[in-house]
């Protein structure tokens, strides 16, 4: 049997950072390997928050003559997310969360369900997506409430109401089969977009990739590595980013870890 790790090497390619404004990882030699995949990472974006992440390539590791590879990534708050929170803060009547999912069609690629809106009133009503704004923990429960119920709800996404926070993540972490555009197969992403500052949404998890193949190199030059780099972050927001770089087949690459297992 032949093991992941025999054949894509992992990195962390930026590190975790707090803030930090901008960030730039370390510089990965990808003269043996024939391409590679950044996956970024973000945490705790709010209402009109955005930042970038991208890509260059350099001659060594330490990043000489560093240029870009393709264009910046720019991710902005609520868009295509992967888990979120929403916390209720003295809701107004007519305040409004409008949850979209996405689903993987049969190529694997994500595509927009329907856009629905629940809207806060002064008593709960799951067929009207109404949920109650007296209280803050109840009005959580009543939006979780909402956003499950089976037929007014939004398939693919599980809420979960702790005091006058609502957790929301996907039935099926990374979403189901992708061979079917299915709410029961889970949805892999959703965007939310809050009316005002009452219902205040945060991003728990967005992420974004971006592929490097070594032929697209400026070879010719001698530009041999790779790195990333996020910008722009405000001073709350958390970052990471990973590489995988795999090889035409098992080679066994090297993983730099400290501890390592298998379920074998």
């Amino acid at each position: 049997m032949h093991m992941i790790r025999e054949g894509v090497k992992v990195d962390c390619a930026v590190k975790p950072q707090l803030g930090g404004t901008s960030i730039t990882g370390e510089y990965f030699r990808m003269d043996t390997f024939p391409k590679a995949k950044f996956t970024a990472v973000v945490r705790g974006q709010n209402a009109a928050d955005d930042c970038t992440f991208a890509v260059y390539e350099a001659t060594d590791a330490t990043g000489s003559d560093a240029q870009q590879l393709g264009a910046t990534i720019t991710m902005a708050q609520g868009i295509k997310v992967n888990m979120a929170s929403v916390t209720a803060n003295t809701v107004s009547v007519a305040d409004t969360l409008i949850l979209t999912p996405y689903y993987f069609n049969g190529e694997g690629t994500l595509t927009a369900g329907t856009a629905l809106t629940y809207t806060a009133a002064a008593a709960t009503s799951v067929a009207n997506r109404e949920f109650i704004n007296t209280d803050n923990d109840a009005c959580a429960a009543a939006l979780a409430e909402c956003i499950n119920d089976a037929t007014y709800g939004v398939p693919g996404l599980l809420a979960t109401a702790a005091s006058a926070v609502v957790t929301l993540t996907c039935t099926e972490p990374g979403g189901g089969d992708r061979q079917v555009l299915c709410a029961d197969n889970g949805t892999g992403a959703f965007d939310i977009t809050e009316s005002n500052a009452r219902l205040v949404v945060q991003d728990l998890i967005q992420m974004a990739d971006f592929e490097v193949y070594v032929q697209d190199l400026d070879r010719e030059d001698d530009f041999t590595h790779v790195g990333g780099r996020f910008a722009s972050i405000e001073t709350d927001v958390y970052t990471v980013a990973f590489l995988e770089r795999a090889m035409p087949g098992y080679g066994p690459v090297g993983q730099a870890v400290a501890y390592t297992d298998t379920s074998a």
